[in-house]
């Protein structure tokens, strides 16, 4: 299996089909696999380049080595590792942490930023607050808050699949999160003086983690930004509606890329 190296930790990757690159960056739950039918989609007319981020199924990691500052030159070794010199990301959950990272870090060698259900880092204290309160009230936990209410019941086989591939996430500790997450990694608006990379944040209108609501507010502190909603999903529109939200990829990339 291939792998790139970045500070000690090898990263699994796979690299599909020909045409510009679009790299797709998974959220907690997931890991590369999570991606399955946008690489059938994608690589029809793209490069796709799917990995597992640090610390996620074939890319296990210790929690020192699980660090903000090394989500965007994950990135960046395995574009190197796969001839890559410049990509569109896609990004899901957590995955949109990384995108924006290296967004703002190796601006020469993303074509477009795509930002599904997450905030990207950009979390204002105001913000940080009512989501706080949000996770208090909260009585649903992973897989079921990945979705729409009832997703488990409508396609039962997808949702087990999801279980199986959050399942080979066992290095991961969840309370990880906050290395990468907590108010000293957030982004403040002198964070995106001079950004210029093209970007979309895109939110189900059912999403139990990042409500459309906080999803507008934060894009409007990144220069440009436009928010796309989806109805009829929660937290994983590319899982819940692969063609809608593969549409929205598409379009989006067709007017705003700059490969």
């Amino acid at each position: 299996m291939p792998y790139a190296s970045n500070g000690g930790v090898d990263i699994w990757y796979e690299k599909h089909g020909e045409g510009p690159a679009i790299v797709f960056l998974h959220g907690r739950a997931g890991n590369g696999a999570s991606w399955w039918r946008q690489v059938a989609a994608f690589s029809q007319t793209h490069t796709v380049i799917t990995f597992d981020q640090r610390g996620f199924g074939r890319s296990p990691c210790d929690r020192e080595a699980f660090t903000a500052g090394t989500l965007a030159s994950d990135v960046a070794a395995v574009l190197d590792a796969t001839d890559t010199p410049r990509a569109a990301l896609v990004s899901q959950s957590m995955g949109g942490i990384s995108a924006m990272r290296f967004a703002r870090d190796y601006p020469e060698r993303i074509s477009g930023l795509l930002v599904s259900s997450s905030m990207a880092g950009v979390v204002p204290m105001d913000i940080r607050r009512r989501l706080a309160e949000l996770e208090r009230a909260n009585t649903i936990s992973l897989p079921d808050r990945a979705f729409a209410p009832g997703y488990s019941g409508r396609e039962p086989a997808l949702y087990e699949l999801y279980k199986q591939i959050l399942s080979f996430n066992t290095v991961f500790d969840p309370a990880w999160r906050a290395r990468i997450a907590g108010p000293e990694q957030s982004f403040g608006p002198n964070d995106f003086d001079n950004y210029t990379v093209p970007t979309v944040f895109i939110v189900g209108a059912h999403d139990q983690f990042f409500p459309p609501v906080f999803v507008h507010e934060v894009a409007a502190w990144v220069p440009g930004a436009k928010v796309v909603d989806i109805p009829d999903v929660g937290h994983s529109p590319y899982w819940e509606n692969p063609e809608g939200f593969d549409r929205v990829v598409t379009d989006w990339l067709d007017r705003n890329a700059i490969w």
